[in-house]
């Protein structure tokens, strides 16, 4: 076993960041006295904060909520413009397709077939909370059905409230059964209903939520939630520019310093920053990616 990392050193690391928000120039120039969050998640200085992190690439998450990510409030120009900031910048960034639950489910079946087969998008955003639909809704079987059968990578908002919540832990768990070889991804750990998902086979990212599990449980348990899913489960993501409890300059220093305390070794830092998203969109499970080898 070697050494473990710091927090230096997890910012040294080659990383892909699996979880941010770009909002589009056009929507930018739009809003140019915007004063939310939002204004941070500018592909430009977004950039330079990827130089500063070596973060090779990174994946833009949609929000379901085409008013947010367009100027005509649509899933289908969400993809283009999606595909425009993916062909602006070759290889820095991966893109997940939106969904509106405003269409049919016939609609937006169309929708992510021409998101992955025009746009070249690498997976597939739902956001519960965002959309008001049940994660486990009829609405998004057909979704989870399209993707397990083209081997599309579904990434799922889960920040549950409470145990019925839409983005719930248990809904998480009900999808993994029925769609056994679907390439899921929990976003932000299923937040403190995290044990409901120890038994999956799926991806966690750490989007939002790390920050949050120290301020609420400590380092020291912390550190026992992520080992417990295990290097092999494990997304490096931030959620930039959001925070529920940092302002956006903050999140990645504080990602790293938290990182460094979680005892993690190279080979297992090194395959949570990068290696499991690079298997993911190269196709393979990560979970039969090989290990890097110990240093």
């Amino acid at each position: 076993m070697g050494e473990y990392i710091h927090a230096s050193e997890w910012k040294a690391l080659k990383k892909i960041d699996a979880h941010i928000h770009i909002v589009p120039d056009a929507v930018h120039r739009a809003n140019p006295d915007a004063q939310d969050v939002w204004r941070h998640a500018d592909v430009h200085r977004y950039r330079e904060i990827m130089s500063e992190n070596n973060i090779e690439r990174a994946v833009i998450m949609p929000l379901n909520d085409p008013f947010l990510m367009s100027m005509e409030f649509t899933a289908e120009a969400v993809h283009r413009e999606l595909a425009t900031i993916k062909a602006a910048f070759p290889g820095q960034f991966y893109a997940f397709a939106d969904v509106d639950v405003r269409s049919s489910a016939a609609d937006t079946l169309d929708a992510l077939r021409r998101a992955a087969d025009e746009y070249c998008l690498d997976g597939i955003k739902l956001h519960p909370n965002n959309s008001g639909m049940a994660a486990d809704s009829d609405y998004n079987n057909a979704v989870f059905a399209f993707a397990e059968e083209r081997g599309i990578p579904v990434a799922i908002h889960s920040y549950p409230d409470t145990e019925d919540d839409v983005s719930a832990a248990r809904r998480i768990v009900r999808i993994a059964g029925r769609y056994p070889a679907l390439k899921l991804i929990v976003c932000h750990m299923g937040a403190m209903q995290w044990k409901e998902l120890l038994p999956l086979g799926c991806l966690v990212d750490l989007s939002a939520i790390l920050p949050v599990y120290v301020r609420t449980c400590g380092i020291a348990a912390t550190r026992e939630i992520v080992h417990a899913f295990g290097a092999r489960r494990l997304l490096f993501a931030t959620d930039y520019p959001d925070s529920h409890i940092l302002q956006s300059h903050e999140i990645y220093p504080t990602y790293f310093e938290i990182l460094g305390q979680m005892q993690f070794t190279q080979a297992e830092a090194e395959r949570i920053a990068y290696a499991n998203a690079r298997a993911l969109f190269d196709g393979r499970r990560a979970a039969d990616a090989p290990m890097p080898v110990e240093r």
